[in-house]
């Protein structure tokens, strides 16, 4: 693969997960390590608010029965 097709996907990639934690920074020592770890951090939080959304509709539609 050439350099700039390689560095056109770690862009994209950089772009799809936002900025990188700077603790995700410090414990990772490629790009490529970071931009995965930090994927896997931003699935964790949605799945987090998800299931916090799902508790309090819960509770919403238990009030309006």
């Amino acid at each position: 693969m050439s350099t700039a097709t390689l560095d056109d996907k770690l862009s994209r990639a950089l772009e799809l997960v936002g900025s990188i934690d700077p603790e995700i920074a410090e414990s990772y020592p490629s790009l490529e390590a970071r931009i995965l770890a930090q994927a896997l951090e931003n699935v964790e939080i949605a799945e987090r608010r998800l299931r916090e959304i799902q508790e309090l509709m819960g509770d919403l539609a238990e009030v309006l029965v």
